[in-house]
């Protein structure tokens, strides 16, 4: 069972702000996840990766001997031109020393979640970076290094470019932004940043994370898979067997693509539809009544409308 998909159904769908929730559990230092600051570290690194403007403030912060000293806030209200915005996640990362018993924060990182296209907003995204800067203006002794970070669906969505694009360098001045995906089969997202905890473990480069934890990630990962389908997709299913773990898309032209969600490629359909047929019993005949081999279309088609019959793609 994938507790994600489980809260996904119904009038109780996970939305925005419960993913943010989870995404801000892994990146707080102080988790009961047991991760430690381990997470927020290869957070930081991909937003040095994806912009080496940033290179000089995320070194410091990778510097310190002890763990990241950081505040994980969601939703913190900013005033703006008479309105208030609210940023899904607030990261306050602080100087490796104290004064007193406080802490001077050294860098404010902002996270804007998207889920969905349709949640594009053209000014929300500046206007949380222009009500950051006026917050620390306002309220801090010295300047804080300020990173933008805006996280989305993949694929080409014209609102959520437009949206980004009107954070301009002009309006940023000497402060950063970066656009990374949840899952976008590439390495720079944050199902990436998951899977590579999971293979430090098994490599023995981490301390062991407990099995709870362990589920829920993987879990999460094929939930973060489900929620990112690409453009132009009508129909999914989700199927294992001996060879991997697979996903089933049906265009909206009736094309037929298998995604390997392990190895992170497509492979050719027909054959691995046929696999599929025979381990998991769907009993599909694979002849039209005249006689004639099924199309990929055909095949493929069928099989989905058994896969979901069985429930499948949800184990």
């Amino acid at each position: 069972m994938n507790i994600f998909n489980v809260l996904s159904q119904g009038k109780g769908n996970l939305n925005e702000e419960n993913l943010s929730a989870m995404l801000a559990y892994l990146l707080s230092p102080n988790g009961s996840h047991g991760l430690g600051d381990t997470f927020l570290k290869r957070f930081l690194k991909l937003i040095e990766q994806e912009n080496s403007n940033t290179k000089n403030t995320i070194e410091y912060i990778l510097s310190g001997a002890n763990q990241i000293n950081a505040d994980v806030v969601l939703e913190s209200p900013y005033r703006i031109k008479g309105h208030k915005r609210y940023p899904d996640i607030e990261l306050r990362i602080y100087n490796h020393y104290r004064t007193g018993y406080d802490s001077t924060e050294y860098c404010r990182v902002i996270i804007e979640n998207k889920i969905k296209a349709t949640s594009a907003d053209l000014e929300q995204f500046k206007e949380e970076y222009q009500a950051v800067k006026k917050d620390i203006r306002d309220n801090e002794s010295s300047d804080i290094n300020v990173i933008m970070v805006f996280v989305t669906p993949k694929g080409e969505h014209q609102k959520l470019e437009e949206e980004y694009s009107m954070l301009t360098d002009e309006v940023l001045n000497e402060d950063n932004k970066v656009w990374f995906l949840w899952d976008s089969e590439k390495e720079n997202d944050i199902a990436y940043l998951i899977k590579g905890i999971l293979k430090s473990e098994d490599n023995y480069e981490i301390d062991p994370i407990s099995d709870y934890i362990r589920h829920t990630l993987k879990a999460f990962i094929r939930h973060i898979i489900k929620s990112n389908i690409p453009e132009g997709i009508e129909e999914v299913a989700f199927v294992e067997i001996s060879t991997g773990q697979y996903r089933i898309e049906k265009y909206k032209s009736s094309t037929i693509k298998i995604y390997n969600l392990e190895e992170e490629e497509y492979e050719v359909a027909k054959p691995l539809l046929r696999k599929i047929n025979k381990e998991k019993d769907l009993k599909v005949d694979l002849f039209t009544s005249n006689g004639t081999k099924l199309n990929t279309r055909s095949l493929g088609r069928k099989i989905i409308e058994q896969l979901k019959l069985q429930g499948e793609e949800d184990r």
